[in-house]
């Protein structure tokens, strides 16, 4: 395969001007790579595995649609999507529907929260993470939270400050494009991680969508 899980989006674009359209047609959330200060910023931090997670579907499905852009043959695809793992032919929702036990009873006023709103930075094509970064760099204390607001899952995010810092997170989608994601210190034992997100059928009711 031209195309790898490892392979950063930004590798990907290069192959063909095909490419882009590729990834919008795997998640919405890739229409922002028309903008070239976006796609400076996202394209490097972004894997084909982190879109394909991003898009909520099986990994194999990713492979297969940007190596056929790339312009590999299709037996050749199919041969090699073969030898991957059962797990990357489905699309595992890991993330629980409940909060976890350390953000039970958190409200977003809480004490503990840090709250840091990119959606502003969203409308006006910006790239958000400075500002999440100064909120990050404001936790101090063990129990303190941050939150970020998002207009969607920032899974590369969230795969990156579990593997620097620790930090455990849960995401929820109040209504469609206004996620709410907590970064915050897993307890002991608690076994907690990045996970993918989970769509919140409750906020989303209640939007009305």
């Amino acid at each position: 395969m031209k195309i790898t899980p490892e392979m950063k989006v930004k590798e990907a674009l290069k192959f063909n001007e095909k490419m882009l359209d590729a990834f919008m047609w795997l998640a919405p959330e890739f229409e922002r790579l028309r903008y070239p200060k976006l796609r400076r910023a996202m394209s490097g931090r972004v894997s084909v595995a982190q879109a394909a997670r991003i898009a909520r579907i099986p990994l194999t499905e990713a492979l297969y649609l940007l190596n056929i852009t790339a312009g590999e043959a299709e037996e050749k695809i199919s041969a090699e999507l073969r030898l991957l793992p059962k797990d990357d032919f489905e699309f595992h929702d890991m993330n629980p529907v409940c909060k976890p036990a350390e953000l039970q009873g958190v409200s977003d006023t809480d004490r503990r929260v840090h709250f840091v709103d990119v959606s502003t930075e969203a409308d006006h094509k910006e790239d958000p993470m400075p500002k999440i970064v100064r909120g990050l760099i404001s936790l101090e204390k063990a129990d303190d939270i941050l939150l970020v607001r998002h207009p969607y899952d920032p899974i590369p995010l969230r795969d990156l400050f579990a593997r620097r810092r620790g930090l455990a997170s849960w995401a929820e989608e109040r209504k469609p494009g206004d996620w709410y994601i907590y970064f915050y210190r897993p307890g002991a034992g608690a076994g907690a991680f990045a996970h993918p997100p989970v769509y919140n059928k409750v906020f989303a009711m209640a939007a009305g969508a």
